[in-house]
């Protein structure tokens, strides 16, 4: 299951859960990217603290905030001068965004 926690602009913080190996429930974040951020391909991605083993306990992932990365990729065509503005306004809105997400994860106690 899939929950909102915030969104602003093309991104969006979720939570997450579900059952995994040994019927081990388990709950995580991840961002999710839309619209402009998708067109670029942008994504902020979180970074998973250790391996927790997946025995029945319930397992609750955590996140270095030191280690949130903003990744960019290649769209494989030629951009326009309205294009570049775009991605990098996308960029900007991804570091804020993420700033944000890492603020969440600490004061949430995610770490």
């Amino acid at each position: 299951m899939i929950e909102v926690i915030f969104s602003e602009g093309d991104f969006t913080l979720c939570k997450e859960d579900g059952i995994g190996m040994s019927d081990t429930p388990w709950e995580g974040l991840i961002v999710k990217s839309s619209d402009a951020a998708e067109k670029h391909v942008v994504e902020v991605r979180l970074y998973k603290v250790g391996n927790p083993p997946f025995d029945g306990t319930p397992v609750k992932f955590r996140y270095d905030p030191e280690r949130t990365e903003i990744s960019h990729g290649m769209r494989m065509r030629a951009d326009t001068f309205a294009d570049t503005e775009e991605y990098i306004k996308v960029l900007e809105a991804a570091l804020a965004f993420a700033k944000r997400v890492n603020q969440y994860i600490i004061d949430n106690d995610w770490t």
